[in-house]
């Protein structure tokens, strides 16, 4: 896990009187797939499986971003901070003053495009509704943004004049955006949530890309401010704080999230309200800051990756839908981790660069082979989050092309010399598709975005992790920038000696499958460059036990102090003191055994919380409890594990009987198991 991230993670919880302890005994097996297991999920005892490395672990990840502290932490916004910052400015105007491409091209292009004519002027309107009048501010929004773009990128200041112009004529007009005027026979398809999110975050860039000339008068700067903060934010606020704390929404996709984190986030950088930004920052890392019954919709971090496949293939949560809802989820989650990224915060990074691996997954999906067939994907059956159809294969009937790579690709690959074979290939196809006539992302993303080739020295694969399905190593890692291929590698110790056992090429995905005889084993991933005879950087060494082993082990029989006790195995293979406070009113009681303790619960809120990340690297995996149930209701829970109430496991007593339940993408997507006689006969009440 981050560190600026404090999820609720696992927790045993109950609403009656339960007394337990958790031991090596009879076990209750369930399998679960390890792509659900990516989420960060804790588990009680114990599991087989392999670790994250090289600081993309679950205990410390992403070691190699900047160490300064962001806006989170800090309290303090950064301008100009939002898309485009005063160093990317400085940047793209180096690349036209040299007659670089594609930067010169794109500016010439800019040069000529319409919505620059000086001649031109706005429309704004009182109201605006997305199933009428919504692209006549379209139309302003990208003209704006153009103009700002020519006077920040020239210094000409009559473009400057005209963008103001604009903000100014709107702001002194618009009070109301919604789907539909009052009294209107148009159709209420609550699409106005969508349009305050996605157009307050675009007028919200333009504003931060003015806000520093000195033609624009501070009082109307104000205005336009006040305008985002009456007329936008609150429906952006509403939607997220109804799924936060009263469960609402939670049947929606992941981009009705995303509009509204990205209008929030945007507004809140421009108009100086770190509330609005931590707003944001907190819905999408999932981030209850300590209240457990928080709940986050599916553009949260945790759950717009639906499922992680070998490789690091993230299918994306509307991959089933259709390939413009998945690539609209690329276009904002795509703004949002770049404008984290100017305040500081790393978003890009989280969880084992998450999001690259559902960008990753929907390039794909939208690539043809060299057949000119599209790419069969992976997929793990998932429910629509409203409870309607199972989909049960990524939903390829029509391609999309959306110009919406550009930040992703220039961050993961340029910016931090990661590899992203699908995503470049997606980068090249939609690099023309610049402009947005439906109003959905920002125009003109390659001069913005694009940064010069990464030229440093070609990193070492990184995000490496090894799972175990069915006695069998699984490898997943990220690729490095500039190589062709990478050499798998197996040995009985971490710093070796470790011997070659494969090697896969470069663009493929990137995972490797293993069966070496039952023990423990280390692996790690070599970058080969076929330019560079001499670059040769290797993984840190991965650790996996098969086909098994006890990895966590709590005997809850302390009697004394505010946490349970217990050890976990880390990355080395060595036994570490782990600890699980006791929470909401759980204490030490007598235990069912003579002169033994063990942990009581309350019947209310109490419960039993291990440190978040504990099932990350797990597949297949065994959790055994022993438990004195003196009352089991419908309502019960012996066991939960996981994000929220959108992604988790759990063990509860439902219709007469136990029952193991999954789900990933809300309660419609629940999967529900009776347990038999014999499971059962491990859980003594």
């Amino acid at each position: 896990m981050s560190s600026t991230v404090d999820p609720p993670g696992f927790q045993i919880a109950a609403t009656q009187d339960l007394r337990g302890s958790v031991v090596p005994a009879n076990r209750v097996r369930r399998s679960v797939v390890f792509g659900l297991a990516t989420l960060p999920m804790l588990p009680v005892v114990s599991g087989c499986g392999g670790r994250l490395a090289d600081g993309s672990s679950i205990h410390s990840e992403n070691p190699g971003t900047e160490s300064a502290k962001g806006a989170s932490e800090t309290g303090q916004l950064r301008h100009a901070g939002a898309l485009i910052s005063n160093a990317d400015i400085a940047r793209i105007r180096g690349h036209i003053a040299a007659g670089e491409r594609p930067w010169l091209d794109w500016w010439n292009r800019l040069g000529s495009e319409r919505a620059i004519d000086l001649s031109l002027g706005p429309n704004p309107q009182a109201g605006v509704y997305r199933a009428t009048n919504a692209g006549t501010m379209y139309w302003d929004i990208q003209r704006a943004w153009c103009l700002a773009l020519r006077w920040k990128l020239s210094g000409d200041t009559r473009y400057a004049d005209k963008a103001v112009e604009t903000l100014d004529a709107w702001s002194a007009t618009l009070t109301e955006v919604w789907t539909r005027p009052a009294g209107s026979g148009a159709p209420e398809d609550w699409t106005g949530w969508l349009l305050a999110g996605m157009q307050g975050h675009q007028w919200a860039q333009v504003g931060e890309l003015m806000r520093d000339y000195e033609g624009w008068a501070p009082q109307r700067l104000a205005r336009f401010q006040d305008m985002l903060v009456r007329v936008f934010a609150p429906h952006s606020v509403i939607w997220l704080n109804d799924v936060t704390e009263k469960w609402l929404h939670l049947e929606a996709h992941a981009n009705w999230d995303l509009a509204a984190l990205c209008g929030i986030m945007a507004i809140g950088i421009f108009c100086d309200r770190h509330d609005l930004y931590m707003l944001a920052y907190n819905y999408y890392t999932a981030n209850g800051r300590g209240e457990y019954r928080r709940m986050f919709g599916n553009g949260a971090s945790p759950h717009n990756v639906y499922f992680m496949h070998p490789g690091h293939l993230g299918q994306w949560q509307e991959s089933g839908r259709d390939q413009g809802h998945a690539t609209l989820g690329m276009s904002l989650c795509g703004a949002l981790l770049e404008m984290a990224w100017n305040q500081g915060d790393d978003l890009y990074g989280l969880h084992n660069n998450r999001f690259l691996a559902g960008a990753e997954y929907v390039a794909r999906s939208n690539l043809k082979d060299a057949q000119g067939n599209a790419y069969a994907m992976p997929f793990a059956v998932q429910r629509e989050p409203n409870g309607g159809a199972f989909w049960t294969r990524v939903n390829q009937s029509f391609l999309n092309y959306r110009g919406c790579w550009e930040p992703i690709y220039n961050h993961y690959v340029n910016r931090m010399g990661l590899a992203a074979p699908n995503v470049a290939r997606m980068l090249a196809l939609c690099e023309q598709n610049h402009w947005s006539g439906n109003g959905d992302d920002m125009v003109y993303p390659t001069l913005t975005h694009r940064r010069a080739a990464y030229a440093g020295p070609m990193k070492a694969p990184s995000g490496l992790s090894v799972i175990g399905v069915d006695g069998r190593a699984v490898l997943s890692w990220w690729g490095s920038a500039g190589a062709t291929s990478y050499k798998v590698q197996r040995g009985q110790a971490a710093p070796g000696p470790f011997m070659e056992i494969g090697e896969v090429p470069a663009g493929e995905a990137t995972t490797f499958t293993d069966a070496p005889r039952g023990g423990t084993w280390f692996y790690r991933v070599v970058a080969v460059a076929a330019d560079r005879p001499g670059a040769a950087p290797a993984s840190v060494a991965a650790r996996i036990a098969l086909p098994g082993e006890l990895r966590y082990a709590l005997a809850l029989n302390d009697g004394t102090g505010t946490a349970a006790s217990g050890w976990w195995v880390d990355d080395a293979g060595r036994r570490v003191r782990l600890d699980a406070p006791l929470m909401g009113g759980a204490t030490w009681a007598e235990g069912r055994v003579g002169g033994s303790k063990s942990v009581a619960f309350d019947g209310r809120m109490s419960h039993l919380q291990l440190p978040a990340g504990l099932f990350q690297d797990l597949s297949d995996f065994t959790i055994a409890v022993w438990v004195h149930a003196n009352v089991l209701r419908y309502d019960t829970c012996l066991l939960f594990v996981g994000q929220d109430g959108i992604a988790h496991m759990r063990l509860v007593p439902k219709g007469g009987n136990f029952r193991y339940s999954i789900c990933a993408s809300g309660y419609a997507d629940e999967r529900t198991d009776a347990l038999t006689a014999k499971e059962i006969a491990s859980l003594a009440a």
